[in-house]
């Protein structure tokens, strides 16, 4: 069968489009269009480019210690590395390749800082359109093509169905990378069905609805993340830097004045009502100051907002959070334009920075890729 392949954005699970690919090609179909974000781009275009063998050749006998000294760090630019190493190798393997020139059509989708746009990139250099679809928010730096400022393709679109539309292709498979545990591997709709009718119906309805949940939710986010930055500031405060202090009362009352600067400008007319004053503003901020002093006691933070686990990093917290975010992001998207399967790769497979586990990745990949389609008997 004719198939247009959509890939999903994930970093380092991104491998299991590897297997997929693999598998298709070992039943006979033929892939005749493909698209990707982020890591779907990667991988989309060196086969979309015909050197994805080269490229697995290399990733997968990559060990922990290979991917560390490709890391090269930024110091400024918007981003904790350049990877600037990555694309020297992956530059190497296109070897001047240009999207326009592909043996299939490919599109590799960014998104443009400033206008908060889909850039689809359908022609010129395959490495530029790679650099710019990956570069992960505040973990890759930007990329800058022509005057636009992109960063990665998942921010909008995590699995870019919508460039394969207009595909001459028998059927559409997509593949994300942010499913939860247990997800559904892959479904077919079929067209024939009056129930698969009123699904793709209903699908539709809340695709339109879609934009004003997700203002919602993106109001309610952001005041929860203005929240939870004031605990975690707090809680810094308590568990790293006053123990570190001889002076335990001086230390305490730096902190303390410290944070306290920092919450009075968020004292309100409804705090001053909830404190029983109507004017009085001091009354508010000493209930935020008492309440505080309590706060940064160690063992009252630890009571009330439990240990952070010491395996956690700043970038999985950044990563896990777009992957929430995305893994949103592609279920409107995905019901407003449903594709003919649907392979979900858990979260849990890997993390995003697990680039020395493809053996592994890719296997995911190729089981997930054959028991969706041995289902539909494809």
């Amino acid at each position: 069968m004719r198939v247009a392949l959509a890939l999903g954005s994930g970093g380092a699970r991104g491998y299991a489009h590897i297997g997929v690919i693999r598998e298709l090609e070992a039943r006979g179909h033929e892939i005749v269009a493909i698209s990707g974000s982020s890591m779907g781009a990667v991988v989309g275009g060196l086969y979309a480019a015909g050197k994805l063998d080269e490229f697995e050749e290399w990733v997968r006998p990559l060990t922990q210690r290979d991917v560390v000294r490709l890391i090269d760090p930024a110091l400024t630019g918007g981003g904790a590395m350049r990877a600037r190493r990555v694309m020297q190798r992956l530059s190497k393997i296109l070897d001047g390749a240009r999207i326009e020139n592909a043996r299939i059509p490919f599109t590799a989708v960014a998104t443009d800082m400033h206008s908060r746009r889909e850039v689809w990139f359908t022609r010129g250099p395959m490495d530029v359109a790679m650099r710019a679809s990956f570069a992960i928010p505040s973990v890759i730096t930007p990329a800058v093509v022509g005057e636009r400022l992109l960063i990665d393709g998942g921010v909008m679109n995590p699995v870019p169905v919508e460039p394969l539309i207009a595909t001459n292709a028998d059927i559409m498979v997509a593949v994300s990378l942010t499913g939860r545990r247990g997800d559904a591997l892959g479904s077919v709709i079929n067209e024939s069905s009056d129930e698969a009718e009123e699904d793709i119906e209903a699908k539709v309805k809340k695709a339109d609805d879609a934009p004003h949940r997700i203002e919602d939710r993106a109001t309610r986010l952001r005041a929860a993340t203005s929240e939870m930055f004031d605990r975690e500031m707090t809680r810094f405060i308590a568990n790293r830097l006053l123990p570190a202090l001889e002076d335990w009362e001086v230390g305490k009352t730096q902190a303390g004045t410290k944070v306290r600067k920092r919450l009075a400008g968020k004292v309100s007319p409804e705090m001053v009502a909830d404190a029983g004053a109507t004017s009085n503003y001091d009354a508010a901020e000493e209930m935020v100051s008492d309440e505080l002093d309590h706060a940064i006691s160690p063992g009252a933070v630890a009571e009330t907002y439990g240990t952070l686990p010491k395996s956690l990093g700043m970038f999985d917290v950044v990563v896990q959070a777009l992957d929430a975010v995305e893994a949103v992001i592609t279920g409107y998207r995905l019901a407003g334009n449903p594709p003919d399967i649907h392979i979900s790769v858990p979260a849990s497979t890997c993390t995003a920075f697990d680039f020395h586990r493809a053996e592994y990745v890719i296997g995911v990949g190729h089981d997930l890729c054959t028991e969706a389609l041995d289902r539909e008997k494809l």
